[in-house]
């Protein structure tokens, strides 16, 4: 009788052990930790970083990635508190934007880093790439120097047929700032252009901090002392709203060609008719790229000139559109991950191809 119920009992339990077998086998969500240097809320810096988030979210939904996102409202300092709590956490990776060089700042005092980290946007400093700690995943960033180029480029196209094939092309330039490896990159991409077409002449420059408001009192006095001026060069998206609303209030009948870089979503009477971006797509690519380097445990390919830069031209409307909607879910992101029997390269283009045809 013993013999009986002890087989009955085992039995009963087989099923219940089976389960538990497999909730124990099945592989853990890869956890990441990214410190985003951004708002997450609207700013006058626009809501740049705020999409970037969003888009890593959706990468991370389709791909199972469990993904917290800290805020430091470009507060270095509460960057680097961040920091300290994410390496605390238990997270397998740090994703963060080395901005002014304050992370590895940080990570320099620090006797030991316990967590492996992957830069994007920037890489690190230069002493952190000849040791190659072992923290470090590797980092990857967008062809800046591309974006500067090829908004001038759209700029000069876009004058040259509301204007004339001989007219002369008078340009303001508005930097981002003195410092970040993006602003120097992408006026270094403009000095290029105006080298390569000396019919365009730079009236003026000046630094706007990446802020609507610098851009409207910058411009504002001087479109009123330079009223040759009919091109302006913005390094992002919000310093031409603000350049615009200048030229707007200044000289309404003669408003210039104005141009920036982000791909932002901005009303309708403030949007400048030029935008370069893309690149606040760079976080969800290099979501894929990690996840794709952890789970066929290989290194990471690391980009300091990642392609992916494009204006606003109708190829990418849908993209766009998507983008600011929210709506990043109706892109299948496995389909670039090399997990995928058919894998697709992260582009813009295919991104887009993937919204018009399905994948």
């Amino acid at each position: 009788m013993r013999l009986i119920i002890l087989t009955l009992w085992l039995v009963a339990l087989h099923p219940f052990s089976n389960v538990y077998a497999n909730e124990t086998d099945t592989k853990p969500a890869l956890k990441v930790h990214f410190v985003n240097p951004g708002h997450q809320f609207e700013n006058s810096t626009g809501l740049f970083w705020r999409n970037v988030s969003i888009a890593m979210e959706a990468v991370a939904a389709d791909l199972d990635i469990q993904l917290t996102t800290s805020y430091a409202n470009r507060n270095h300092i509460l960057m680097k508190e961040q920091l300290l709590t994410a390496l605390q956490s238990d997270a397998d990776y740090l994703v963060v934007v080395d901005e002014k060089k304050a992370v590895t700042q940080l990570l320099k005092q620090i006797d030991k880093v316990n967590k492996p980290l992957l830069f994007i946007f920037n890489a690190p400093d230069d002493d952190v790439l000849i040791k190659k700690p072992k923290w470090l995943v590797g980092y990857i960033a967008p062809n800046n120097f591309d974006a500067g180029y090829k908004l001038a480029r759209t700029l000069y196209n876009a004058s040259l047929s509301r204007y004339s094939q001989d007219a002369t092309i008078n340009m303001f330039a508005l930097y981002g700032d003195h410092l970040t490896d993006s602003a120097i990159s992408r006026q270094h991409g403009l000095d290029l252009f105006l080298r390569q077409h000396p019919q365009v002449k730079l009236v003026h420059s000046d630094v706007a901090n990446w802020s609507k408001s610098e851009g409207f009192r910058k411009s504002l006095g001087v479109l009123n002392h330079s009223k040759e001026i009919n091109v302006i060069w913005a390094a992002n998206d919000p310093i031409a709203s603000g350049a615009l609303l200048a030229a707007r209030k200044v000289r309404p009948e003669d408003v210039p060609v104005v141009g920036g870089v982000n791909w932002d979503k901005i009303a309708d009477n403030e949007r400048a008719e030029i935008s370069v971006g893309g690149h606040v797509l760079l976080g969800a690519a290099a979501l894929i790229m990690l996840f794709d380097s952890h789970t066929d445990n290989k290194a990471f390919a690391t980009d300091s000139n990642f392609e992916i830069f494009e204006p606003n031209n109708e190829e990418f409307h849908e993209l766009i559109e998507t983008m600011h909607n929210n709506e990043l879910g109706k892109i299948n992101f496995t389909r670039f991950s090399s997990t995928h029997p058919d894998t697709w390269q992260f582009s813009l283009q295919n991104l887009a191809k993937c919204l018009k045809e399905g994948c």
